[in-house]
């Protein structure tokens, strides 16, 4: 051990050496609270100056507060001091007294702050605070009675998207826009949205918008706010399609008949957009009933139309609609009708063999 460390450690042995131990002076149980005995006569004063502590007090209010007191800052914005056997000096209106700025830019009546002697020690129990002075003797005991201050909450408003919104997206790779608000009491940090294909920061403002990617179908997206105190979150759930937003919708309805003007129940009827979702294409269809009639809600103007039905020939045709509500009828034409047991490759060898025979007989 060479001379410095002989010096520093003999140093740090007078000084613990002249410091009390915190138990022998500090301790809850060795410093209790008498009782406290309230003289209800005794006259709600303001003060107009920070109150100090005086080692003698003379009953006057301006020259402070003796060593020994106790204070106790009641829940009815009170300040009342006592002796320290627990007869009260005065009651304080808190409302009434001056304010001091404190050090953190905030002002709190005079009877909250005291100047206190140098080297003063603090210690802390459950809702009381012991001040001690250098040679241990407790000086002050302060009683806060006070509620508990309520915390303002951390709060995420997002306003766009929407809570179950449908978005449609035309760009690849998708990207949904997230906007919104962080209201965060204690400072805010960081701002983070995240989805299930990937996150992005965006910045340390309350108010934040950015970009985030989403994938085609049900996203969850999520803000996160990295405060300098808890983390706060929110989520919001939307539907993503890829594609252009369709129109809105029109309603088509009709009958499907025949040349002859009947009913062709149970036809497939198809009205087709050009508008696709998740690249595939945006369709309606609808089976005739027993008079024929359908009826086919689809997106678009533009649509091509197919009928489709056992028996007849299928038909396939485009329309451009120009109202929301329209009447279409549609006709189907019957395929051929064959012999049974005639089919088409026996025809064409009995009108082969029918025209060799004709041939013949010419000859």
């Amino acid at each position: 051990m060479n001379g410095t460390t002989r010096t520093l450690t003999l140093l740090l042995a007078l000084l613990l050496a002249a410091v009390p131990a915190a138990g022998a002076d500090l301790g809850s149980n060795q410093h209790l609270i008498p009782e406290l005995r309230v003289n209800e006569s005794i006259e709600t004063i303001a003060i107009s100056a920070e109150l100090s502590l005086q080692p003698e007090w003379d009953g006057s209010v301006t020259t402070g507060i003796p060593f020994g007191s106790i204070m106790v800052h009641t829940a009815d914005a009170r300040t009342l001091i006592f002796d320290s056997d627990g007869n009260q000096l005065l009651s304080i209106s808190d409302e009434l007294s001056a304010k001091v700025p404190t050090p953190a830019g905030v002002e709190k009546p005079c009877t909250w702050l005291h100047q206190l002697p140098n080297d003063s020690r603090v210690y802390h129990h459950d809702n009381a605070t012991f001040i001690f002075g250098k040679a241990g003797t407790l000086i002050l005991t302060v009683i806060n009675e006070h509620p508990p201050p309520v915390e303002d909450p951390i709060t995420i408003n997002i306003t766009s998207p929407a809570e179950g919104e449908t978005v449609w997206i035309d760009v690849v790779p998708p990207r949904v826009a997230v906007v919104g608000e962080v209201h965060a009491p204690a400072g805010l940090h960081n701002v983070v949205v995240r989805s299930g294909t990937g996150e992005v920061s965006c910045g340390n403002r309350p108010e934040f918008a950015c970009s985030v990617p989403v994938s085609a179908g049900e996203n969850t997206i999520t803000v996160v706010a990295d405060t300098h105190g808890p983390l706060a979150e929110k989520t919001v759930n939307v539907t993503v399609h890829i594609g252009l937003p369709p129109p809105p919708a029109i309603a088509v309805s009709g009958r499907v008949t025949d040349a002859s003007g009947n009913p062709v129940p149970g036809a497939l009827v198809r009205f087709e957009s050009v508008f696709t979702l998740d690249d595939e294409p945006l369709a309606g269809t609808n089976v005739t009933g027993e008079d024929g009639g359908y009826l086919v809600t689809t997106p678009g103007y533009r649509q091509t139309i197919t009928v489709e039905k056992e028996g007849y020939a299928p038909l396939r045709e485009e329309f451009i609609f120009e109202n929301s509500t329209n009447t279409l009828d549609l006709e189907l034409e019957p395929l051929p009708r064959t012999v049974p047991g005639f089919d088409s490759v026996v025809g064409v060898l009995s009108l082969v063999g029918t025209l060799l025979l004709v041939g013949r007989k010419r000859r």
